[in-house]
C-alpha cells in the first residue's frame, strides 16, 4: 500500500550468516560473541579512524535506549562517549592509559553516543545491554549495519523510514533536542513510532531481512 512512495529497491548483500562481519571495505566490523559467561561482552565492535567529513556507518547519532542501559569496555584504542546532546566528551575511554576509565554504561532514556577518539586509528569497543535480549539485539545490529553498509556501497541515502522501522523494533529512539528533557524524549519516542509504523505498515519496509539475519532455530 503506497509502497511507490519507497526509495528505490536496494541490492542487500547476504551476510546473515557471518560473524564476524566485515563492513565499508574492511574499515568497520562487527562480532557477535558467546553470552554464557556474564562477563563477556555480547559485541565487539571495530570502528575506523574518525573522519569528521565522512563519518563511519558506526557513529550513531544521539539516541536512547527506552528500557535498557549500555555497558562499553575499550579493548584497543580510544573512545570518546558523549551525553545530552553536547559536543564535549563525557566520559573518555583509553586503553593505553593505565589512569583512563577503561568501563562506562549508559542508564535507560539517557542520550548519548560515541565516536573513535582517533583520527589515525582504529577503536575496538566491547558493548552489551541489559536486561539482555541476546536474539533482539543481534537481529537489529544485523539489519541496522548491513542496511547502512549497502547504502553506502550503493552511494544511496538511507530511506528514513526503513532506519525508523530498525530503531522502533530495537525501542530505540533518535534524540530530539529539546527542552524539557522528559518532553524531548516524549516527542522523540512519538516520531519513532509514527515514523516506524509508516515505513512498516504503509511503505511496506520490513525490520528485518533474510539477508542479513536468520533466527537461530532457522539456522539450524
Amino acid at each position: 500500500m503506497l509502497s511507490f512512495l519507497r526509495a528505490k529497491t536496494l541490492p542487500r548483500t547476504n551476510r546473515a550468516k557471518e560473524n564476524p562481519i566485515i563492513y565499508e571495505d574492511g574499515a568497520s566490523s562487527l562480532e557477535f560473541r558467546p553470552s554464557a559467561d556474564p562477563q563477556t561482552y555480547l559485541l565487539r565492535n571495530m570502528h575506523p579512524p574518525f573522519n569528521q567529513k565522512d563519518p563511519s556507518i558506526m557513529v550513531p547519532p544521539f539516541h536512547f535506549h527506552m528500557y535498557q542501559t549500555e555497558h562499553f569496555r575499550i579493548v584497543s584504542g580510544k573512545c570518546y562517549l558523549f551525553k545530552d546532546t553536547s559536543d564535549t566528551p563525557w566520559r573518555i575511554l583509553d586503553e593505553s592509559d593505565p589512569n583512563a576509565a577503561k568501563t562506562a554504561f549508559i542508564p535507560p532514556n539517557q542520550y548519548h553516543t560515541i565516536n573513535n577518539a582517533s583520527t589515525t586509528q582504529p577503536l575496538l569497543l566491547d558493548i552489551s545491554l541489559t536486561p539482555e535480549d541476546i536474539d533482539g539485539e543481534e537481529r537489529f545490529f544485523r539489519n541496522f549495519f548491513g542496511y547502512l553498509d549497502d547504502c553506502k556501497k550503493e552511494g544511496q541515502s538511507p530511506s528514513i523510514f526503513q532506519l525508523f522501522a530498525f530503531l522502533q523494533s530495537a525501542d530505540t529512539p533518535l534524540a530530539l533536542p529539546i527542552a524539557p528533557r522528559w518532553f524531548g524524549r516524549f516527542l522523540s519516542r512519538a516520531l519513532m513510532n509514527a515514523m516506524g509504523y509508516f515505513g512498516r505498515w504503509i511503505l511496506g519496509y520490513k525490520s528485518t531481512y533474510d539477508e542479513y539475519y536468520v533466527a537461530k532455530d532457522k539456522a539450524l
